[in-house]
């Protein structure tokens, strides 16, 4: 997702961009019925892996698994994916990448429940 001035509203305007013409309520509770699962799973965030939260990952976490503290987008596309394997069942994480140190995106991942 396209950074919009904090994660929060990054958040959400990924929640908006997944519900499309429907509200999030309705995009939940389709995707319950259906048991698909998606950034609408997300609900909290957190500074630390919690189970069904969204761990947003610090700087000096961005600096231990990307190389910095201010990946770029290219560092984090290298390294997601080895990274995510490393992810239970029902972890969410937020990975901001940087361009000049300053947010210009956010990956969202996880795993569902299994």
């Amino acid at each position: 997702m396209k950074w919009n001035t904090s994660i929060e509203q990054t958040l959400i305007d990924g929640h908006h961009h997944v519900a499309g013409d429907s509200t999030i309520a309705e995009a939940r509770a389709r995707a319950a019925k259906s048991r698909t699962h998606s950034l609408l799973d997300v609900v909290a965030l957190s500074d630390r892996p919690f189970l069904g939260q969204c761990w947003v990952l610090s700087a000096d976490e961005l600096h231990r698994y990307f190389g910095s503290k201010t990946p770029p987008k290219k560092a984090i596309d290298a390294g997601a994916e080895a990274f995510l394997k490393k992810l239970e069942d029902e972890q969410f994480v937020a990975i901001i990448a940087y361009t000049k140190h300053l947010p210009i995106a956010v990956l969202f991942a996880g795993k569902p429940p299994g």
